[in-house]
């Protein structure tokens, strides 16, 4: 049905429309992980970096801001011709970001920005996923957006976390078991 990926055109929906930049870097990393080569320069990385910069720069963390923003425009500028197959003016896109760069080394407050989309096919795809998997949402509170990574339920992933930890030990155990 869509010839850009779902988790691409939802995340930009989230990035858009909500400005929930959380979110926006929970789905598009796992789309990074389920289904790229996961390369660490990829364009996919530097739009989870881009969401992240604003979910920092919106808190106040300016220096976390900052540091990524110097990562991920690194990224971005890297991948520019990939940008313009997503549908995005590249040109532009990397010019707003170099800005907001400079507004987060003069410690400027937060504003949103919109990735400039500059294709009619992705423009299309980008409303018909907003009305079909967004028209019910109801905004969030602002304290729930800005704070979401410590208010949301992570015990799934502290269970996947904790098993994750007691099969490298018991993996280590063997392996000592094995040498000894």
């Amino acid at each position: 049905m869509y010839s850009y990926p779902l988790a691409y055109l939802t995340f930009l929906v989230h990035f858009h429309d909500h400005q929930d930049y959380f979110e926006c870097h929970e789905v598009l990393e796992e789309y990074w992980k389920e289904k790229t080569d996961q390369a660490r320069d990829s364009v996919w990385v530097g739009l989870i970096q881009t969401a992240v910069v604003l979910y920092h720069h919106r808190r106040g963390n300016i220096r976390g801001a900052l540091k990524l923003a110097i990562k991920a425009l690194n990224t971005l500028t890297k991948r520019q011709n990939e940008l313009n197959e997503l549908g995005i003016d590249s040109d532009a896109f990397l010019e707003t970001f170099s800005l907001r760069l400079q507004e987060l080394k003069q410690e400027q407050p937060f504003t949103p920005f919109s990735i400039p989309l500059n294709h009619p096919e992705l423009k299309k795809q980008y409303q018909l996923v907003k009305q079909s998997c967004f028209s019910p949402l109801l905004k969030e509170s602002a304290d729930y957006l800005y704070n979401k990574h410590s208010l949301r339920d992570r015990s799934d992933v502290i269970a996947a976390r904790e098993r994750s930890l007691q099969e490298r030990q018991r993996a280590r155990k063997i392996a000592q078991n094995t040498i000894h």
